[in-house]
């Protein structure tokens, strides 16, 4: 059984690229069961991933005093790069959304009844632009998840809340940008509007185009971030 490490990983990827990219030394990491809550994902799994960031001497953990963010350093981000990769290869997290999640957009428009609208409104109303990225990642999660409840599908269901690991490290970079929590925010309203209105190829068309914008941001995360590292080294070497 791969999945626990598998899971643990990618949430690992996924908070050091917030102790990157969002913190800076000194900050305090939330809670364990903040942050469970926020990725959906056990606290066992967290406490996995914190004690693999200390091992890389990404964090510091001690009682009482919480997780703390140790200083950083051109060879902690080549780490992270390379775990990041490990835990989540980017084009096979996004063939397999764009192969399961439009069909079970579709689906949502057909099958969804008042109460399914009614929690999907709820999530969207709950998402604004002053969300951090934890904050909009999870709306993120629930968002996609309900659509699979509106479904009707139980498995898809599943299916769902188990792919949030594997999905976690893209899904993460794209929530990284105010940019991306505001293109998410824009195309999960598209996608409730086509169920709403029960319109099947509407709904299956915008999961694929939130999809492959998706796919565009965390390509464009990755470039920048590509070239921010070479600068860093570049400046390092002259020192």
């Amino acid at each position: 059984m791969q999945r626990g490490p598998t899971l643990s990983a990618t949430t690992a990827a996924h908070l050091g690229r917030l102790v990157l990219d969002d913190l800076a030394p000194g900050d305090k990491l939330p809670p364990e069961r903040t942050l469970a809550a926020d990725l959906a994902v056990s606290r066992t799994t967290i406490r996995e991933a914190l004690q693999e960031l200390e091992r890389r001497r990404l964090v510091s953990r001690t009682p009482g005093r919480g997780t703390v963010v140790l200083p950083r350093s051109v060879e902690a981000a080549e780490m992270l790069d390379r775990m990041s990769h490990d835990a989540s290869e980017t084009e096979h997290v996004t063939e397999f959304r764009a192969l399961v999640e439009p069909q079970i957009a579709a689906l949502a428009a057909v099958r969804a009844d008042e109460s399914d609208l009614v929690r999907l409104e709820a999530i969207l109303a709950s998402t604004h632009a002053g969300l951090s990225p934890a904050e909009s990642l999870a709306q993120d999660v629930a968002f996609h998840v309900q659509v699979a409840r509106a479904s009707g599908n139980p498995l898809f269901v599943s299916l769902c809340e188990l792919s949030s690991g594997w999905v976690q490290d893209v899904r993460a970079k794209s929530h990284s940008t105010s940019e991306g929590r505001r293109s998410s925010f824009e195309w999960h309203q598209r996608i409730h509007d086509a169920i709403r209105r029960h319109d099947e190829t509407a709904a299956h068309r915008a999961m694929t185009d939130h999809l492959a914008d998706v796919a565009h941001l965390v390509e464009n995360k990755h470039h920048e971030n590509k070239h921010s590292e070479r600068k860093h080294r570049e400046r390092e070497h002259h020192q």
